[in-house]
């Protein structure tokens, strides 16, 4: 194809493309669909190779206060399992997200888990900082290993037959996570 083609067919789209882009229903649309589109593609990358389903890994049993946690989760009702690690800025801004939802009864239960700290100061002081008033677990290397963590914060619905319905990486807004536990319910 010829120079004059190739320009043509660039005039032609652009022409088409201007077309499309006046009639503001259909470009709206199609914006959303796009966004919606990246945001489908972020998230299944961010959560490949986490688990899902039926198989879900053991949970620490110790606790920050240094108690013993129980070793099942809840059953009959949907929860969340909620791994943080103490310098994750976006940890800090949506690890009270959580605790609204259980406070207000909009989640049954949630286990809060530490990973990638240094000692347990630096838990209590991302405990104090934040106002968390769940039980928080300490994990470990294993820990992060067991349920594939590779960023934080990352969270997992688990619904109300025990299995792991949903998961997800980053921060985590009051609406997205309530609408994540309303499906799993």
């Amino acid at each position: 194809m010829g120079q004059h083609g190739r320009n043509h067919l660039n005039e032609s789209f652009k022409y088409r493309w201007r077309s499309f882009r006046s009639k503001k229903g259909l470009s709206l649309g199609f914006d959303v669909l796009m966004v919606v589109a990246v945001f489908l593609v972020i998230h299944t990358w961010n959560t490949r190779g986490l688990p899902q389903g039926d198989a879900i890994p053991a949970l620490p049993v110790n606790r920050l206060d240094l108690t013993s946690a129980p070793t099942t989760l809840p059953a009959g009702t949907a929860g969340v399992v909620y791994f943080f690690a103490p310098w994750c800025s976006y940890c800090r801004h949506s690890i009270g997200n959580l605790e609204q939802m259980v406070k207000e009864g909009d989640l049954a239960w949630a286990r809060t888990v530490a990973l990638d700290y240094s000692n347990m100061a630096e838990v209590r002081d991302f405990v104090r900082e934040t106002g968390l008033t769940l039980p928080v677990l300490l994990g470990d290397l294993q820990t992060g290993r067991d349920w594939n963590i590779q960023a934080f914060p990352t969270y997992f619905v688990i619904d109300s037959n025990g299995k792991i319905d949903g998961r997800s990486v980053g921060y985590a807004t009051w609406l997205g996570l309530r609408a994540r536990v309303r499906m799993a319910q």
